[in-house]
């Protein structure tokens, strides 16, 4: 009988006594749902083993992290027998898919190609009863892999390239908005530039941001609060970010080192942020700050309508313009007393982990060629300023290398790390 992997293993896990689960790859969040699905009144009594690998050797402190949360929650929603080991890659990668339903004595095993939470099209076959041979490989693996409640490995040196690009993050600077603008006129390219051209003599219209394509009404400067800096380009500036990364395929790509120095002076600035906007917030949901608002959008139309006379420009309102404000004005009035609205328009930067991109040969090679493009480019010579990163980089190869292509270049550095595994202190 052919039944799907999820409902099938849900069923084994409900009424299981002990739970093994050994994997190569898995999903933190799928073993946890599925150790959820015994009922609350039976994990006490539920012993759970889980045997998981690490492909790369630089990831297994963050193997170790997550398998550490896993079994810290499973102890938090009732489980007490809990065994979790981490197998390493050498002498080579633990790729073994096994489950284990024990029913007080009875086993049930499901084993194939399914991973812990693959989303994959994968086989298992089920079988029942006793096997010596697989419990004795079970108790072999346990017995060789690495307890999670021990001291976490030392952080590997990266040997590989893959190594040496997985103890890094990308980093993703979100696009500014016009939070605070609302264009009340449609204006045509000719329009505007007969409004940049005479700019410079002043427009005298109420709360206008110039620089906004429509010549947009200004809700900030509106209600009196247009001198909070809320750009982030300071901080931006000042930490010089892509001085710390490389462009790649996937955006900016960091080493760890570096991200720890760009996470602080960003938290900083987007805590900075985050309470200048629930000011703005407190400000709106005030009944007299609606007032203002709304008394200042009538000043501005007034005046943008009589500048746009002297300029000889058709006034050309957007459709519906005072109740398209009105819900304008409703929506962020909203957004800033919610804090997950203020808390995404105050990122000043995502920072993740780097993925295994491995996974996939060719995108991998992609991946690394962009990375080494952009380094042949930033380390030309004679170049007025090298960037940190590059220096660091550049300063690790030998001094009469040719560094002109990024080719000459990935392999000189894939070369170095054969023979000389990087330190942390080489980014420093």
């Amino acid at each position: 009988m052919i039944v799907e992997l999820e409902d099938a293993l849900a069923a084994a896990a409900s009424d299981a006594t002990e739970i093994t689960i050994l994997g190569g790859y898995y999903d933190r969040l799928w073993l946890l749902r599925l150790l959820r699905g015994l009922p609350r009144t039976r994990r006490r009594a539920c012993r759970v083993r889980i045997a998981v690998g690490s492909d790369a050797t630089i990831m297994l402190p963050r193997v170790w992290e997550d398998m550490r949360e896993v079994r810290a929650e499973l102890r938090r929603i009732g489980y007490r027998s809990i065994e979790i080991v981490i197998i390493g890659r050498s002498p080579v990668h633990f790729h073994t898919k096994l489950f284990r339903f024990l029913r007080t004595t009875r086993p049930y095993w499901f084993i194939g190609s399914a991973n812990p939470g693959s989303e994959r099209h994968e086989l298992m076959l089920r079988l029942a009863g006793r096997h010596e041979e697989l419990s004795n490989y079970v108790e072999a693996v346990f017995a060789a892999g690495q307890s999670v409640e021990d001291a976490p490995p030392r952080r590997q040196r990266a040997s590989t390239l893959r190594d040496f690009f997985l103890d890094g993050v990308l980093c993703h600077k979100p696009p500014r908005q016009q939070l605070f603008t609302f264009d009340a006129y449609k204006l045509s390219p000719e329009d505007r530039r007969r409004i940049d051209a005479s700019i410079a003599q002043g427009s005298n219209v109420e709360h206008a941001n110039p620089r906004t394509e429509g010549f947009g009404f200004g809700l900030r400067s509106a209600i009196g609060m247009s001198d909070l800096d809320l750009e982030g380009e300071d901080t931006i500036s000042r930490v010089r970010f892509r001085d710390h990364g490389m462009d790649t395929l996937f955006g900016l790509w960091m080493p760890s080192a570096y991200a720890t120095i760009i996470r602080s002076s960003v938290q900083e600035r987007e805590t900075e942020i985050a309470a200048r906007l629930h000011a703005i917030g407190q400000r709106l949901a005030d009944p007299a700050g609606q007032q203002t608002a709304r008394a200042a959008f009538h000043q501005y139309v007034t005046s943008m309508d009589r500048y746009l006379v002297q300029l000889g420009i058709e006034a050309k309102p957007i459709r519906d313009r005072d109740s398209a404000f009105a819900r304008f004005l409703q929506s962020r009035t909203r957004g800033l007393c919610n804090e997950a609205f203020v808390s995404r328009h105050a990122r000043v930067m995502t920072i993740a982990p780097m993925f295994d991109v491995w996974q996939d040969a060719e995108v991998a090679a992609a991946f690394v060629r962009s990375f080494f493009d952009d380094l042949a480019w930033r380390a030309t010579p004679g170049a007025k300023r090298r960037p940190r990163i590059v220096r660091s980089l550049i300063d690790s190869l030998d001094e009469d290398a040719d560094w002109q292509t990024a080719e000459a270049l990935e392999e000189a550095f894939e070369e170095r790390l054969g023979e000389a595994p990087w330190s942390d202190d080489e980014w420093m």
